[in-house]
């Protein structure tokens, strides 16, 4: 975990290159002696107290079960693949490449990732989230792996500037600026949207006037586009618990009513299954050189 920059010593705006952490023990440290513990299920917290918004940020605990529940089912698994074989490509020829996962959420892209470059190289991945509680249920996915998660904010990723060959952003929001910071001159970038009918049956399900999602331009100032690979299939939910962890990892269970909610918590009670559009974008960067 060698590309870990010291949170403090970057605020007060000392040069990275004196501020990288060491492992000592159980905790890492920079040259000035700020330490921070790694803890019992194994990330090291960088995010400083000044920087959160509120005392606990991003996923729940509930949260982070239910993704992981949802996950588990293998429903995403062709998204899964498409990643992995992005990853691989983006990275062919790279003996160890060190990839940035940010806003990695409970590992399971992070994981597949990791098992597919090791199969021609060594990687390194560094696995940032602002949610405790999902760093804490990745950890069963990180074990005995090269992945090294931290909760920090990707706004101000805790990475050392052009240490990072590849930076994934899965379903996660974009900051063009940090990407560019931490990536080297050669670096490359996968992000991941949804494609226009992504869920559109849940949202059918939940509101009276479903909507398609918008899919914005491409361009990333700072990046060349190298071309995008889409995902398309359908998921099938034969139980009720499968259908609320599917909710509840989505935006709309922060937006939707109590009672539109009603209708999706209550739908085997009527129905034997229930089958929704899965569409993903996987879009492919460089980083723009500049001569």
């Amino acid at each position: 975990m060698d590309q870990f920059i010291c949170p403090v010593c970057t605020e007060q705006g000392r040069n990275e290159n004196s501020a990288l952490l060491r492992r000592v023990g159980g905790a890492l440290k920079c040259p000035r002696n700020h330490s921070f513990d790694v803890s019992a299920r194994g990330y090291v917290n960088l995010l400083l107290a000044q920087h959160k918004n509120v005392k606990d940020p991003g996923d729940s605990k509930e949260m982070a079960a239910a993704r992981r529940e949802f996950l588990n089912t293998g429903a995403y698994k062709p998204l899964l693949d498409g990643v992995c074989a992005a990853a691989a490509e983006l990275t062919d020829g790279m003996a160890n490449p060190t990839v940035a996962d940010c806003g990695c959420g409970e590992g399971y892209y992070t994981a597949g990732i990791y098992e597919a470059l090791t199969e021609k190289s060594s990687p390194e991945i560094y696995a940032v989230d602002i949610s405790k509680n999902a760093l804490s249920a990745a950890k069963p996915r990180f074990t005995g792996k090269a992945v090294y998660p931290a909760a920090a904010s990707i706004f101000r990723l805790p990475l050392k500037s052009g240490s990072v060959d590849l930076a994934t952003v899965i379903f996660a929001p974009l900051c063009g600026d940090e990407l560019l910071r931490i990536l080297n001159p050669r670096g490359c970038l996968i992000m991941v949207i949804p494609a226009r009918e992504h869920l559109f049956a849940l949202k059918k399900l939940l509101y009276e006037k479903p909507y398609y999602n918008e899919v914005k331009p491409y361009t990333v100032n700072g990046f060349t586009f190298l071309g995008k690979d889409e995902i398309r299939g359908e998921s099938e939910i034969t139980d009720q618990s499968t259908l609320n962890a599917l909710f509840m990892m989505t935006p709309y269970y922060y937006k939707t009513s109590p009672k539109d909610s009603e209708r999706l918590y209550s739908y085997f009670e009527e129905h034997d299954k229930f089958t929704v559009e899965t569409a993903f974008e996987i879009l492919k960067y460089r980083k723009e050189v500049i001569v």
